[in-house]
């Protein structure tokens, strides 16, 4: 069960990207240094044409690529809530290569400014291929060693570009490592379909920066998204009330009607205008933001949290428990109160059942 949970989490379960089929046709690179843009200033040198390939170039371009999106590769889906200029430039790259020089520069210049002050300078790579008998745009920054020959040079055209007999180097050097990729293709409906790896991180892991920056959210399953969703969203009314237990309350019972209805979907924004105080909706939104769950419509899978979501537990500061269904706040059979000073009157009317303590259970 855990490891089912870790895959579902890395998105592994979502459907592998056919690395074994990727070929690329068009390449182009362009250096950028380390650490992040100055908003003033553009230190990057960028190459003027495609990179001329023969075949035993795009072979070695497609070897190493295929070895890294063949590993754990992570589905994405294009987020327009993101604001990424990346996701229309690659809609035109998928579409045509007219515009890869002036594209890819884009690209190369948003990384920059989007990365982490402490990142490492690197090639940053735009290529066009075909993947499963789709045409597919795959971006990539590469590390670039100290010493090794990446020197760029002119073509026959007198554009600035990098020889064909230096990617040996650049690409299959030992050393070499290809940092980041994400790779794409068009859906029916005009929106990206993508997979990203960060060969920088552990077992599935992904630098946040790198997924804004393509301008995309991971695509989980339904049920681990809405698992998300719950935990994430009761740390936070915890976190927001732990001096108010009657808002703490409301919000629970909020949040575990929302979790039982009949709806198909789940619409944080539309939760949060309707049941949380104004001063928490910005924070909520953010927080389910920061933990990747969608804010404007995600498919509810209550698959993972049925047991959760079956009762409301009232936690006292002596540590009593008292567990009740939803439904008795909304017919008035569970009632929070405030009393004296910090004190609160919990109110709960029902027939006894059956009672229960160290020594086992008791009924009436």
């Amino acid at each position: 069960m855990i490891a089912l949970r870790q895959q579902r989490e890395a998105g592994i379960l979502m459907g592998k990207f056919d690395a074994g089929s990727f070929k690329p046709t068009d390449v182009i690179m362009h250096p950028i240094p380390k650490g992040r843009a100055s908003a003033t200033s553009d230190a990057i040198v960028y190459s003027e044409a495609p990179i001329t390939l023969s075949d035993d170039d795009r072979s070695f371009i497609q070897r190493r690529l295929r070895q890294s999106l063949g590993g754990y590769a992570r589905p994405v889906a294009e987020d327009g809530d993101l604001s990424s200029p990346i996701p229309n430039m690659v809609k035109d790259l998928l579409a045509s290569s007219d515009e890869l020089v002036a594209h890819s520069a884009a690209i190369a210049r948003n990384l920059h400014q989007e990365q982490k002050a402490v990142s490492p300078g690197g090639l940053v790579m735009t290529v066009i291929g075909v993947v499963g008998g789709n045409r597919c745009v795959v971006v990539a920054k590469m590390e670039h060693q100290e010493g090794m020959r990446v020197e760029q040079a002119k073509n026959d055209k007198g554009q600035l570009t990098y020889k064909a007999e230096h990617l040996r180097d650049l690409i299959l050097g030992d050393g070499t490592r290809v940092f980041k990729v994400g790779a794409f293709s068009l859906l029916d409906g005009g929106m990206l379909d993508g997979h990203v790896v960060d060969d920088q991180q552990r077992f599935g892991g992904v630098a946040e920066y790198f997924v804004t920056f393509l301008g995309c959210r991971f695509r989980q399953q339904a049920d681990v998204q809405t698992e998300t969703f719950l935990n994430a969203a009761q740390k936070f009314f915890e976190q927001r009330t732990q001096n108010n237990p009657e808002v703490n309350a409301e919000y629970e019972i909020a949040l575990l009607a929302e979790m039982q209805s009949s709806k198909g979907t789940i619409k944080p924004e539309e939760f949060a205008l309707e049941h949380l105080r104004e001063e928490d909706q910005d924070l909520f939104l953010d927080r389910l933001r920061d933990r990747g769950v969608p804010t404007k419509s995600f498919t509810k899978d209550t698959a993972l949290v049925e047991s959760k979501i079956r009762r409301i537990r009232i936690s006292t500061g002596r540590g009593a428990d008292v567990f009740a269904p939803p439904g008795m706040f909304d017919d008035g059979s569970l009632t929070i109160e405030k009393h004296d000073g910090d004190s609160s009157l919990i109110t709960l009317r029902d027939s006894v059942k059956k009672m229960s303590g160290a020594s086992g259970k008791r009924t009436d």
